[in-house]
């Protein structure tokens, strides 16, 4: 997939100049004071420091970039609607589909009960993989292995502001319902792979900028990754849950692969090549 330069999207000419950080860094200011907020006060309520909000406020004048967690926590705080306050990226902007009825929610939660049951197994088939690999590859670590698979398990990351893990998370679950790798995203939206995974992770706290160039990427309004309300609640639920599905139909091939795998090696290995070995040394 081609990469595609953010100078070429049409988010682009919102950020001419800085015009997009100087509005809304002068719409959020005139609001906090038209409300009768200090600074310090919109501090205690939103989580971001003063010192950053007295940056955000700068803009107005000198249009430098503020990031995603600002002005999330800014827009919540002040009990803001992000979609007003966001323009849309000028590229398409595709519906959601239609949540899922009752009776799949019924089934999936039901097949993901069955699912967990068999996790201590799932960690003790990634131990005895780590033992076939360290054949050939004997820098391979079981502990490390099994450790990754439980933090990956355990999504939600320590250290992260709130809204970053939700972004994160609705970034990866449309990325997926795309069936688009990381590697497609980034092409895409024009943002280094390296901040796919962080920001997918809730560890990075990205620009306005690469926001607008992931929302246009994923044909999606900017809003839609930092709103706070019922229905973008449920439409995160109905997304995540659709991921899952995709994500498992893929791991089917993936476990056919490797009962192939077990097949191969049990096919390839006779008794007399202990005897042959100990012939050799």
């Amino acid at each position: 997939m081609a990469k595609k330069p953010k100078e070429k999207q049409a988010n682009a000419r919102l950020f001419i100049d800085s015009l997009l950080y100087k509005r809304i860094s002068t719409e959020l200011t005139e609001h906090r004071k038209k409300i009768g907020l200090s600074v310090k006060r919109l501090s205690l309520i939103s989580g971001v420091t003063v010192t950053t909000i007295k940056y955000f406020e700068s803009s107005r004048e000198n249009g430098k970039g503020f990031s995603v967690g600002t002005v999330a926590g800014l827009i919540k705080a002040m009990k803001l609607d992000p979609i007003k306050v966001l323009p849309s990226h000028g590229g398409l902007i595709v519906d959601f589909p239609p949540k899922l009825t009752a009776s799949k929610v019924k089934l999936l939660l039901q097949s993901t009960d069955n699912l967990k049951t068999f996790k201590p197994q799932i960690l003790d088939l990634i131990r005895s993989l780590t033992d076939v690999a360290r054949v050939v590859k004997p820098d391979v670590d079981a502990a490390l292995a099994v450790f990754t698979a439980e933090e990956t398990y355990n999504v939600a990351p320590q250290n992260s502001l709130e809204s970053l893990i939700t972004f994160g998370r609705r970034l990866r679950s449309l990325r997926i319902l795309k069936d688009w790798s990381r590697a497609d995203l980034a092409n895409t939206a024009g943002v280094a792979l390296g901040s796919i995974f962080v920001i997918e992770a809730g560890m990075q706290n990205p620009s306005l900028q690469t926001l607008y160039q992931l929302a246009e990427a994923l044909n999606v309004h900017p809003a839609f990754f930092i709103r706070y309300d019922e229905v973008a609640a449920n439409q995160q639920i109905d997304l995540e849950r659709r991921a899952a599905s995709m994500i498992a139909g893929d791991q089917i091939s993936q476990v056919s692969d490797l009962l192939a795998t077990l097949e191969y090696i049990r096919r390839t290995t006779r008794p007399s090549d202990a005897l042959n070995d100990t012939n050799t040394n």
